[in-house]
């Protein structure tokens, strides 16, 4: 972890700390993953970490940047900051809740600086990489483990639950997020929630999955045709996945992540179905299965080299269908390498 930059960005806020309670941030600045602690990197370079009595003798084992100190109550949090000379502090207003803001405003003075973190987390170390790539495989050894049960007769349900038990026996920690397996119709709606509906023939279904391994996850969509579908989602998973190898062959360090999305959704337009891709390309990955960067016409990132992102086209006809294909990509200056296969 290169604190020196993240220190230097303190600075050049003219603030004295950086303050984060959220879940994820913590665990990029600590490695160390809680429910609940307090990160401060000020402008002197001091590290400071303060968690309660759950974490307290685990933490002050495993973090080494860091100072530990244990959560007693605000009074004393706030005497330790004035000890250091804190009076100035910013926050990120997406990644703090309302009560911890407002005790902060009672003895700061708190600026809002959104995304602080971001630019850092966006561009992954090697280790983050060996990390995702691991939460990548498991993911895919799981899918493959359990996919014979994929045909007419299991619900939805029965199918998540098979692929989450699969995750745990190949070394995953769990869902990365709500998997979701939506068949026949409830394809047609990017976001189904898994249900207990009986997969039939002629089904097209949808599988969005990934898993965790230590801090790390992995978001990829499968698109499975059962038995006797229609020609017209045949047609609809072919546009799709030429899509997709648009997008993939788009990525490059120094490529805007805008250009990634309307190379994606112009083919799409041209092939008629512009109306039914209702969401972004992709994203980036990491800690969290949504981080910066967005491949979205909306964006104004720049792809660098080792972001970590998703390419995701999709195509959704409501009462009839949908198809979607996800794979990981790494971002390098001479294009991407895909980590999913």
């Amino acid at each position: 972890m290169d604190f020196e930059r993240i220190i230097s960005k303190v600075r050049s806020l003219n603030v004295d700390a950086y303050l984060t309670v959220d879940k994820a941030e913590n665990f990029y600045l600590t490695r160390f993953s809680s429910s609940f602690g307090i990160s401060v990197v000020s402008s002197n370079g001091e590290l400071f970490f303060f968690t309660d009595g759950r974490y307290f003798e685990k933490a002050r084992r495993e973090i080494r940047e860091f100072e530990v100190i244990k959560w007693k109550n605000w009074e004393e949090f706030f005497k330790k900051l004035k000890e250091e000379k804190i009076e100035k502090i910013a926050v990120d207003p997406n990644r703090i809740n309302l009560s911890t803001f407002r005790k902060l405003t009672e003895k700061f003075e708190v600026i809002e600086k959104n995304s602080f973190l971001d630019e850092f987390r966006s561009v992954k170390s090697c280790e983050e990489i060996s990390l995702i790539t691991r939460a990548i495989n498991i993911a895919e050894l799981s899918l493959k483990s359990v996919l014979h049960l994929l045909k007419p007769g299991i619900t939805e349900k029965e199918f998540r639950k098979e692929l989450i038990s699969a995750f745990f026996k190949f070394g995953g920690e769990g869902e990365a997020f709500s998997i979701i397996v939506a068949s026949g119709k409830g394809a047609a709606i990017p976001h189904w929630q898994t249900s207990d509906k009986e997969i039939k023939d002629g089904d097209v279904v949808i599988v969005d999955f990934g898993t965790i391994y230590r801090g790390y996850v992995s978001d990829i969509t499968r698109t499975f045709l059962i038995g006797n579908v229609s020609i017209e989602i045949k047609k609809i998973y072919d546009v799709v996945q030429e899509a997709q190898k648009i997008g993939i062959y788009s990525l490059k360090a120094g490529q805007s992540c805008k250009e990634v999305d309307l190379k994606v959704r112009n083919y799409i337009k041209e092939k008629g179905y512009g109306d039914y891709f209702v969401h972004s390309t992709g994203h980036g990955i990491g800690i969290e299965v949504h981080e910066s960067p967005t491949l979205s016409f909306k964006s104004e990132e720049i792809l660098k080299s080792g972001m970590v992102v998703t390419v995701e086209p999709g195509i959704y006809i409501p009462e009839l269908g949908g198809v979607r294909i996800e794979d990981d990509c790494l971002v390098t200056k001479e294009g991407c390498f895909v980590l999913s296969v």
